[in-house]
């Protein structure tokens, strides 16, 4: 096992009182394996990949466990965490015109990167550690020299992806790498982090709201939904046989290309607010079955078949986890 998380909280210190972004959440991530991370704005996807990366804001409260092949990174002051980040994880971000530095060279992003992290390498291996990586996404070394605007949204993307690869990470952590793109683009940078995922044996987590991309690149698949995690399963068992009320509505309102099928499904209502969460499960006023009891009480996550479920429709199947 690669990465563990085990009753991971984030909260954030804020004038109307914590915010609960992130809610004792567990799962794990196996050696070569893709772990997709769904679920509406304001779920706590990206919250939880920042929270990993230990990359929050001063006014965020991280508890829980974040076990990197057995080593508890919540416990990492942020110098021994500059010494994991790059090196033994690493995150892809999600707009790259917005975190590549547009005053700075291509080539100085990737020395400045390398050394921070590994500051014994000099500055003639970073520059060829770097030339492998750009090739390695398909972008010809010498465009090094080259600013960030001078390349195109896929491109960048391709420089973002290289900048998480270069030094060999066993976990990359991509925050919805193809938002920005079109669909075209989207499918390139998809099959180049399937290829790059092969190449280099490493594991992933991808971050994104769109059903698609995961279906495309996940083995496994967690559903969050404000802050909780709500179901976490094989990617088939997602999709052909989901459990949870709300990932049975997020799979219907993706849009039906079927002519005879035009209408338009949706979620009625909003997430609830995460300073005051629901008493029960986060989930019951928008859910179409929701009975008394989840109006009152926080479901436990059970285990059905394999998949993990946090909702009272499976009380009795199997022992909750509490």
């Amino acid at each position: 096992m690669v990465l563990e998380l085990k009753d991971v909280t984030i909260h954030y210190r804020t004038s109307r009182g914590m915010v609960k972004a992130v809610d004792m959440v567990s799962f794990n991530v196996e050696k070569k394996e893709t772990v997709g991370l769904v679920g509406e704005s304001g779920s706590g996807k990206s919250t939880l990949g920042f929270g990993i990366m230990k990359l929050l804001p001063r006014t965020a409260e991280v508890g829980g466990r974040i076990l990197l092949s057995g080593e508890n990174l919540a416990e990492k002051d942020e110098s021994e965490m500059q010494k994991i980040r790059g090196t033994r994880i690493a995150m892809i971000f999600q707009d790259p015109m917005t975190s590549l530095n547009p005053v700075m060279k291509v080539r100085d992003h990737f020395v400045e990167m390398i050394k921070t992290h590994k500051p014994e390498i000099s500055e003639e291996k970073a520059e060829e550690m770097a030339a492998r990586a750009l090739e390695a996404v398909g972008i010809d070394p010498i465009r090094m020299k080259d600013y960030p605007f001078q390349f195109s949204g896929g491109m960048r993307q391709r420089v973002m992806i290289a900048l998480g690869l270069v030094l060999n990470p066993e976990v990359v952590i991509a925050d919805e790498p193809t938002t920005s793109l079109d669909v075209i683009v989207q499918a390139q940078i998809l099959e180049l982090l399937k290829d790059l995922k092969e190449k280099y044996d490493m594991s992933m987590i991808l971050i994104t709201h769109d059903l698609g991309v995961v279906a495309e690149m996940a083995d496994k698949i967690a559903v969050m939904y404000a802050g909780h995690l709500v179901e976490f399963a094989d990617s088939e068992k997602i999709y052909y046989e989901p459990k949870h009320p709300y990932t049975k509505a997020l799979l219907e309102s993706i849009p039906n290309t079927d002519i005879n099928d035009l209408k338009l499904r949706y979620i009625p209502g909003s997430p609830p607010d995460l300073v005051d969460p629901p008493k029960g499960c986060r989930f019951a006023p928008r859910c179409p079955v929701a009975r008394e009891i989840c109006f009152k009480k926080e479901p436990p996550t059970f285990e059905v078949d394999g998949v993990k479920v946090k909702c009272w429709l499976y009380e009795g199947e199997n022992d909750g986890d509490g």
